[in-house]
């Protein structure tokens, strides 16, 4: 955990007020209290900087091999050393430290040092979220900032091994209640946990709206993805990005090398939708096609002890009607549900 600063508690002063007279006898002293102002405490600015303070991977156990760069600069105006760099934690084995530099190091102001945390869970890894940090040791009892760890383990290729919309928020960093921990929701479209009903948004500030795929555990497809605004009662798409094949279970996949993360729909509603194979999916149940017609669930967005995230939004698609509601999940910005 970072350190934070404690607070000040206020001291109250007693005055004694004392009074001479010889009759009648004097009175008991009267307390006046008075609240001194708090002592001034400078905050002091942590001198390490952490890039990234978070990392997040996902794989299979037992396959999974990937590598992600960390850099630690001291940002301070005096010499700092890093004593050492450990992987801690629950699931603390599922991570390794790649390329480490030579410790003890020196760090003069402005200078830095980088090395690798490896993901690389092992073949009977427990399937599900794995949590660790990076401990950047100055002292045994002094600690830089963390770098978080975040790792969502799956047991195969199978449709029954992928995770649940539930444990990839939690991977994500997000307390979204999504309505069951399970990998298959409530059929149908009642609303589920947190869900709002939401077939259409609104630009909810002037600017762009930010719209960005997190994750896509599906079959090994080219998707398209985009938004549509409603022309004469029917969907005018606007493609603005898709995934090519070869990353079809993971968090952060590799988007097409032309797709956009926001797009600015003016002050018009709009609805999103979703391309993959020969069916197109929208956020109105009434243009699905089929028996299932909610093939989009929309959460707001809540950070980790349930914050919520301002304007934000998660929206996930269940693409082969099999009420997962995983196979592409989205995060939504700068929006509110149409009126």
């Amino acid at each position: 955990m970072r350190s934070r600063l404690s607070r000040c508690r206020k001291l109250l002063l007693v005055f004694v007020v004392c009074g001479c007279a010889t009759k009648p006898p004097p009175k008991a002293p009267a307390k006046v209290e008075a609240a001194l102002p708090a002592p001034r405490v400078e905050k002091m600015r942590e001198p390490l900087e952490v890039t990234p303070l978070e990392l997040i991977f996902s794989g299979r156990r037992g396959a999974a091999k990937t590598s992600e760069s960390v850099s630690v600069k001291n940002a301070g105006s005096d010499v700092v050393q890093v004593s050492d760099l450990r992987i801690v934690g629950t699931h603390a084995t599922t991570f390794h430290i790649v390329d480490a530099p030579l410790l003890p190091a020196v760090l003069r102001p402005g200078a830095s040092l980088t090395f690798s945390v490896g993901f690389e869970p092992a073949a009977d890894a427990e399937p599900g979220v794995h949590h660790a940090r990076v401990r950047i040791v100055r002292t045994e009892d002094d600690d830089g900032p963390p770098c978080d760890l975040s790792a969502l383990v799956t047991k195969g290729k199978d449709q029954a091994d992928e995770p649940s919309l539930q444990q990839i928020l939690e991977a994500l960093g997000y307390a979204v209640d999504v309505g069951s921990p399970a990998l298959t929701l409530p059929r149908g479209a009642a609303l589920a946990g947190d869900e709002v009903k939401a077939p259409l948004f609104q630009r909810a500030k002037p600017g762009n709206v930010g719209y960005y795929l997190v994750a896509r555990y599906t079959s090994d497809e080219d998707s398209a993805f985009g938004y549509y605004l409603v022309e004469d009662k029917k969907p005018v798409a606007k493609g603005i990005g898709g995934v090519e094949r070869g990353h079809p279970q993971m968090l952060n996949p590799e988007l097409k090398g032309d797709s956009q993360t926001s797009f600015d729909p003016g002050d018009a509603a709009f609805g999103l939708y979703l391309k993959a194979g020969k069916r197109t999916l929208y956020s109105d149940d009434s243009l699905n096609l089929g028996a299932e017609k909610h093939a989009a669930r929309v959460y707001p967005l809540r950070s980790r002890g349930r914050t919520p995230v301002q304007d934000a939004y998660v929206v996930a698609f269940d693409e082969d009607n099999d009420r997962d509601f995983q196979d592409h999940v989205f995060m939504l910005w700068n929006v509110k549900p149409a009126q």
